[in-house]
């Protein structure tokens, strides 16, 4: 084989390894991208929610959308672990070592067990809400009489997490002085337990 001619397969070689190169760094700066705007979109969804929310029906709205979309980017960042991992494991473009390529391999499947768990939330969160804002569009809303047991603030957090002596609700502003062993007359979603009115016994 002449010289001329091993120098061109190996230039055909390297352009390919370096489109290939290239197409990869665009996929990883398009997962890294898709999470900061989701990120931020879901932040600003949570502002809204704690700042310029109207009622505790729009406040539950902003709270799911917001946090839906910060769900979605740590599946986003799961992902660009995950599709990391495999290029590094199968790929191998830089040629690393073997002890590399099994941490490289144990954090892709680590980051795909964590996304698995997360999956579920995220459908979970989402039937729920849909579902209580149809119920709130139907006018379907359930009033009951519970006995707080217990209120988790968080320290200076705007949502309250009251535990009834029936069932757990939430209350996504945190503008009522709710106090423990005192009985309250709530109005609130069924699935997801959060809290549209307050009135005190």
């Amino acid at each position: 084989m002449g010289r001329k001619k091993r120098q061109h397969i190996q230039s055909s070689a390297q352009l390919k390894r370096e489109v290939a190169n290239s197409k990869r760094a665009r996929i990883i700066y398009g997962f890294i991208m898709v999470m900061v705007a989701f990120v931020i979109l879901g932040a600003s969804f949570m502002v809204f929610r704690t700042f310029f929310a109207s009622s505790l029906y729009h406040a539950f709205i902003y709270d799911w959308i917001g946090t839906a979309l910060l769900y979605l980017a740590a599946l986003t960042l799961i992902a660009f672990f995950v599709y990391t991992s495999l290029v590094i494991t199968i790929k191998n473009p830089q040629k690393v070592g073997k002890r590399q390529l099994f941490y490289f391999g144990l954090t892709g499947v680590i980051c795909f067990t964590i996304g698995v768990f997360i999956i579920p939330q995220l459908s979970s969160l989402t039937i729920n809400s849909l579902g209580d804002m149809k119920d709130y569009a139907d006018g379907v809303m359930y009033v009951d009489d519970f006995k707080v047991v217990d209120v988790y603030t968080g320290g200076h957090s705007t949502i309250a997490l009251i535990t009834t002596d029936e069932r757990d609700l939430t209350l996504l502003i945190n503008n009522y002085q709710i106090e423990e062993g005192t009985t309250y007359r709530f109005t609130y979603m069924e699935r997801s337990g959060t809290i549209l009115n307050v009135e005190e016994k």
